[in-house]
């Protein structure tokens, strides 16, 4: 079972390098490597208001999560 925790501040630094990784990958059959890179940042990016709202989650290995119902 995947688990999830709400994202806080501290969290935002391991997005940053998540973010572009994911979005290079996810989106290469759909979009040129020079669309990617500029999305990157603008539209591929962290939501830090979403995490001070506490309505950002993410998965965490390495930590207690919580479960979602």
């Amino acid at each position: 079972m995947i688990e999830y925790r709400l994202a806080a501040p501290a969290d935002i630094p391991a997005l940053e390098e998540l973010i572009p990784l994911s979005a290079r990958k996810l989106q290469e059959a759909y979009y040129s490597p020079e669309q990617i890179e500029g999305a990157i940042g603008t539209v591929f990016g962290v939501d830090s208001q979403l995490i001070r709202d506490g309505t950002y989650f993410c998965r965490d290995r390495g930590r207690e999560s919580h479960r979602l119902r």
